[in-house]
């Protein structure tokens, strides 16, 4: 195998459209901490740490991901796909994945410590930890119902606090968006699961869904929507996004065929919308730095 080949695998197993969370939430978290940093040195390990919750995190999330569910991604229709949730990944491969995910792994790490914060550093130590223990042993969280959907919103919170943290942690200013996004996320995470149970139930997979049931869980993730709402202005971007999400999440509640054009729909809703927001706020902070 060429190393052009090698790197090809690494793409693929870590899906890039996958590439554009971790930053879209790092920049959304320093946009909340009002702490935007200025100085070129700042800027550039802002830029570096940018990097490392792209490709590497997703390598460690998705990569490590399909390294340990080989045996129900094979009963996956979505996953045989090769759709939105990546595909199979070949045995001959895992360790050229796994082997990914150590490097990215002390690259994320090592870049933490360039911020030179301690809050900073304990929540990449943490995003990584969790990045892991998600998919693989000993914890494999995926497998714990309901603990499976609350991690993956925990994951989602550590990449934003990553953000929120970057220039300082005060307690004082801590922001309740950090909990509407892991909410939301969770709730995502539960509709995928309500997609997934035939072939999660077939490989013997316990998830929120196989333990709580396809109506049961598509109502929980609507939930979670509603809760998210409730920290957010309606007339803003993200409020207009909670509300929209949550009637797309009702709909598999009533029937629950339409989960998986549901979980299509809020999948892409969350990146447009996020990528709005972040271009929006980006835009009313370059237009303040030239007044000042």
């Amino acid at each position: 195998m060429t190393w052009v080949q090698s790197l090809l695998k690494i793409a693929i197993a870590s899906r890039p459209p996958s590439w554009t969370f971790g930053p879209i939430l790092f920049g959304i978290g320093i946009i909340h901490s009002h702490r935007i940093p200025k100085t070129l040195p700042a800027l550039l390990v802002a830029a570096f740490q940018i990097f490392s919750l792209s490709i590497p995190l997703s390598i460690i999330v998705f990569g490590i991901n399909d390294v340990y569910d080989y045996e129900t991604d094979n009963r996956n229709p979505r996953k045989l796909a090769n759709g939105l949730q990546g595909g199979v990944l070949k045995p001959e491969d895992h360790s050229l994945v796994r082997t990914s995910a150590y490097i990215s792994t002390s690259f994320i790490i090592g870049i933490s410590l360039l911020t030179r914060q301690r809050y900073n550093v304990l929540a990449t130590l943490c995003l990584v930890l969790f990045g892991w223990q998600y998919s693989s042993p000993p914890l494999r969280l995926k497998e714990v119902p309901v603990l499976d959907s609350l991690s993956n919103g925990l994951i989602v919170f550590l990449a934003w606090f990553c953000g929120f943290s970057f220039s300082g942690f005060s307690s004082s200013g801590m922001s309740s968006k950090g909990l509407m996004l892991s909410l939301c996320t969770a709730a995502i995470h539960a509709l995928g699961a309500v997609v997934d149970v035939d072939a999660d139930v077939a490989a013997g997979q316990r998830t929120i869904a196989t333990a709580l049931g396809q109506r049961p869980t598509a109502i929980f993730g609507a939930l979670c929507y509603f809760l998210a709402a409730t920290t957010e202005e309606p007339n803003s971007i993200f409020g207009v996004y909670l509300w929209a999400g949550m009637l797309v999440m009702l709909a598999p509640c009533f029937r629950v065929e339409l989960a998986q054009r549901a979980f299509e729909v809020i999948v892409y809703m969350s990146i447009v919308c996020s990528a709005i927001w972040l271009c929006v706020r980006v835009g009313s902070i370059l237009k303040g730095m030239k007044r000042d």
